[in-house]
């Protein structure tokens, strides 16, 4: 599907509560990193809020690829707090 300049700005501007709204989510996830179970569930609720949230933005040409992005980058954060908690530094 492609989008006019328009509705690419429209989108992009939509989106911005849509962002705050998603950071103030993944702060909330409360895991324990040395806890297999916790840690899969956080990876789930990351996906599931992502999902959520940004679904609406995945034909957009620039906040697509973003959606992607952002949840790869929440992810790593929870693989740094595991490795972190694991190797107790």
């Amino acid at each position: 599907m492609q989008c006019s300049l328009d509705e690419i700005r429209h989108q992009i501007l939509d989106a911005q509560p849509v962002l705050k709204r998603l950071d103030i989510e993944m702060e909330g996830i409360q895991f324990d990193p040395l806890v297999p179970s916790s840690v899969t569930a956080a990876y789930a609720k990351v996906d599931r809020v992502i999902e959520h949230l940004l679904a609406r933005f995945k034909a957009n040409p620039i906040l697509g690829p973003l959606t992607t992005e952002l949840k790869s980058q929440y992810l790593d954060g929870i693989r740094a707090k595991v490795a972190h908690a694991r190797n107790g530094k």
